[in-house]
């Protein structure tokens, strides 16, 4: 699909009534915002660069998301905050929203995102094209960002300390933000969390293999309503949202988690909540979020994705893609050209790759 980059702007730019390319500049660079997930010490701001290309398994180790993600002339910017569970702190604190909006802030005023890059030249200008690129935690991060930056919202540009709340300049934040990609994102949560914080005796495998408790910041991506990011913002956003979800277990006996998690899942997030699907994150993808062809009962064929934009669980958020990636690859592009599904009334663009080609595809 040739000129993709476009489509994105024109498809954000209908949501919101606006015309095609207002205020764009077609010849700028591509700068890409990178909003990390759950346990890194991000506000080390190396650590929070070293998440796009550390691997949990062998066979990805070498690989890097910038890798798949720059084409000639982009740029990209670091944001760094602390997500580990020694942290503790949910989506809506200012240690975690107040951070990534104010590191938004001066990226997009050409500050640079205070390391030294490995791909040289490669900062970010005043005046190139914002993309934000979010993975797990960093979904819900930007959904409770995007949508309480325009003004109505219920949490307008407000985050919150540990006993007060803390003003945020959200709006500012996502003023010129072409689009936010969100990539394995815990948008309604994540069954995980809910295994760790209400599970049974049975569910202490996965809070094993996960390493955690229920701190805050893992009880804050529970798929209930009473703790998803899309319970607390407004009926639009302040960019517009498009979603990339995986569906494949973790690489040996790890994909052991899959099999604790309902429906199809990255081995860490079940799809229907990355791709921030209506009704519960945790739905089983066979009965919700796909179609079969059926006989005497039986289902056969390859299924259709039902999760389409009539029936997003959030305002302006869009289906990109459907990638057969698990939740380490999906950060790292481990995986070089997994196979995907296509989804109903889904973006047209980006093809055969892994979600950082896909991004670049669909961009540039």
């Amino acid at each position: 699909m040739k000129n993709n980059k476009k489509s994105l702007l024109a498809l954000g730019a209908i949501s919101f009534g606006l015309l095609l390319g207002s205020g764009q500049s077609m010849a700028a660079d591509n700068c890409y915002i990178m909003v990390h997930g759950h346990g890194v010490q991000g506000d080390i701001r190396s650590e929070g660069r070293k998440n796009w290309r550390d691997a949990e398994f062998s066979q990805y180790n070498g690989s890097d998301f910038m890798d798949d993600l720059l084409g000639a002339g982009d740029n990209f910017g670091i944001v760094g905050y602390n997500s580990t569970d020694e942290g503790g702190y949910p989506y809506w604190r200012d240690e975690t929203a107040g951070e990534i909006t104010r590191q938004i802030i001066s990226i997009k005023a050409g500050n640079g995102d205070g390391l030294t890059h490995d791909i040289a030249g490669t900062q970010c200008s005043a005046n190139d094209d914002f993309w934000v690129v979010s993975h797990s935690q960093g979904g819900a991060e930007m959904m409770w960002i995007a949508g309480n930056a325009v003004s109505g919202s219920p949490y307008y540009n407000t985050a919150f300390g540990a006993s007060s709340s803390v003003t945020v300049d959200y709006a500012s934040a996502m003023n010129g933000i072409n689009g936010i990609l969100s990539v394995g994102g815990a948008i309604t949560g994540t069954e995980g969390a809910d295994r760790v914080c209400n599970g049974s005796w049975t569910d202490a495998i996965i809070a094993t293999f996960m390493g955690r408790d229920c701190n805050d910041s893992v009880k804050w991506l529970q798929t209930n309503d009473s703790y998803a990011a899309k319970s607390y913002i407004g009926s639009n956003l302040g960019a517009p949202f498009y979603v990339l979800g995986g569906y494949k277990g973790f690489p040996g006996l790890a994909g052991i988690t899959s099999g604790l998690l309902s429906g199809e899942d990255d081995g860490f997030l079940n799809l229907a909540s990355q791709m921030s699907c209506s009704g519960s994150g945790k739905r089983s993808i066979e009965s919700d979020l796909n179609s079969y062809k059926s006989f005497l009962g039986i289902n056969y064929g390859s299924p259709t994705f039902r999760c389409n934009n009539a029936n997003k669980g959030t305002p302006r958020t869009y289906n990109l893609a459907s990638v057969y990636t698990d939740h380490d690859a999906e950060r790292n592009a481990g995986i070089s050209s997994p196979s995907s599904t296509s989804i109903e009334n889904g973006i047209n663009c980006g093809s055969g790759g892994n979600m950082a080609k896909r991004i670049n595809d669909c961009i540039n």
